[in-house]
């Protein structure tokens, strides 16, 4: 069975608008209690910072409490922190209430079971064949959410007890807040650790939140991080599952980076499992041969976060990501965290007595990498199996031996996302228009 509502991270799409919409919610909460054998007693709801969460909240609650399951609403928190008390805390499930890296009009659930990791493929697809029998348009009666009171020590504990610094964090640091959910924890939490922090995109108002800010715009961060002569900068994405960094003199870290830095890093302490690491079809070809070169086994899976914490458990990795600064570490519930990674990070430069930037640029210098998001006419499924487009992707491939083309379709919004990437830049740019030109005239037809 085909998923109609779950991408690649849940299920997302523009508020107040299908199937972000009242009715639809209130019948996919019903039928996360109603596909369970099991009765479901209580569920951990947290939120971003946009405007539409909390109607989305009180539609989610709205269906829970039909069927007489409690709810109890964390209000603005990361995504990793309703990952990590679900499993604390015993839920049924946890929802996080996000569109994580796109802008204020989207928004989206994401859904994690009582060990504190996502539902699979399978588990949604049942959730979405039992919403299927039961969906129809009605009027949602209004339920307030009542606000649950969380003691966030045993996050904080859970994260400082991996490292050696502690409470003597000597670092200026930038943060990006990307006006979402990490806006009050952040700084609170990195000057209490010690550093000297300036901050920006911690002043959410509904409709900000990634807004000239965030994991996918590393720019200003890049600038405020040479301006202040900071030691690093961190970007995160709405809901801080991800992150980017900035080394002091400005220079970006995407996920490659990051990977790269610990991984090597945990090989050399005799602390990487299997000497194995985890990353996706988007990974820089420079990085891929990074790895191998250092005596790393490099296994690729599908883009999307489950897709490499299947191949994780699979190959039995502690540590995978995703180019975009998604970093999954094996022992905290396989979510994404842009604190933990962070630290990690810092950990990192404070035991090896070194720079930032002597961390990870000069590892590799990523290879030309191009990626191309086009709007369809057609349904993109169509166009992936149109056959002149397979016959010219495998001429380009035969003939370029060194690249590599990635063509599929977006997890998280209408768009055909076409990633190449060569040793020669020219060469790379000339595979791009040629297939560019050819899914334009396939969809024109």
């Amino acid at each position: 069975m085909k998923k109609k509502f779950f991408g690649t991270d849940g299920i997302r799409g523009s508020a107040d608008k299908f199937p972000i919409i009242p009715s639809f919610l209130f019948y996919l909460a019903v039928s996360l209690t109603k596909v369970k054998k099991k009765k479901l007693k209580k569920i951990l709801i947290g939120r971003d910072t946009r405007l539409s969460g909390k109607n989305i909240e009180n539609s989610l609650i709205s269906g829970f409490h039909s069927l007489g399951v409690k709810c109890n609403c964390m209000g603005v928190v990361s995504t990793p922190m309703v990952s990590f008390y679900t499993k604390l805390l015993k839920y049924d499930y946890g929802i996080m209430i996000s569109a994580s890296h796109n802008s204020y009009e989207d928004n989206g659930v994401k859904i994690f079971k009582k060990n504190g990791e996502k539902l699979n493929d399978n588990e949604e697809i049942k959730i979405e064949s039992y919403i299927n029998k039961i969906y129809k348009e009605r009027t949602i009666p209004k339920v307030q959410s009542q606000p649950f009171s969380i003691d966030f020590s045993d996050y904080k504990n859970f994260l400082l007890k991996k490292f050696s610094f502690l409470n003597n964090l000597n670092f200026k640091i930038v943060l990006d807040c990307a006006n979402g959910s990490l806006y009050k924890f952040a700084p609170k939490f990195f000057d209490e650790m010690g550093a000297k922090t300036f901050v920006y995109g911690c002043n959410p108002n509904g409709k900000n939140i990634n807004k000239n800010c965030g994991a996918l715009k590393p720019e200003k961060l890049s600038r405020l991080t040479k301006k202040f002569k900071a030691d690093i900068g961190f970007s995160f994405d709405g809901d801080a599952d991800r992150v980017v960094v900035s080394d002091e003199k400005g220079k970006i870290l995407d996920g490659d980076a990051i990977l790269a830095t610990i991984s090597t890093y945990l090989l050399k302490k005799k602390k990487l499992p299997k000497n194995s690491v985890i990353s996706t079809l988007m990974s820089n070809l420079a990085f891929r041969d990074f790895l191998i070169k250092s005596g790393i086994k490099l296994f690729l899976s599908n883009v999307g976060d489950r897709y490499v914490v299947e191949e994780m458990k699979k190959k039995k990795a502690f540590i995978g990501g995703e180019q975009s600064g998604h970093i999954i570490f094996s022992d905290n519930g396989y979510s994404g965290d842009g604190i933990l990674t962070a630290l990690f990070i810092l950990d990192i430069a404070v035991n090896e007595k070194c720079k930032i930037s002597e961390l990870a640029n000069g590892f590799f210098k990523k290879a030309p990498q191009k990626l191309v998001n086009l709007k369809l006419k057609k349904e993109s499924s169509e166009i992936l199996k149109n056959k002149k487009l397979l016959n010219l992707k495998n001429r380009l491939l035969k003939f370029n031996k060194d690249c590599d083309i990635l063509i599929r379709k977006s997890g998280t919004e209408n768009l055909l996302r076409v990633m190449v990437q060569c040793h020669r830049k020219k060469t790379m740019e000339s595979i791009v228009d040629n297939l560019v030109i050819e899914i334009k005239r396939i969809d024109s037809n």
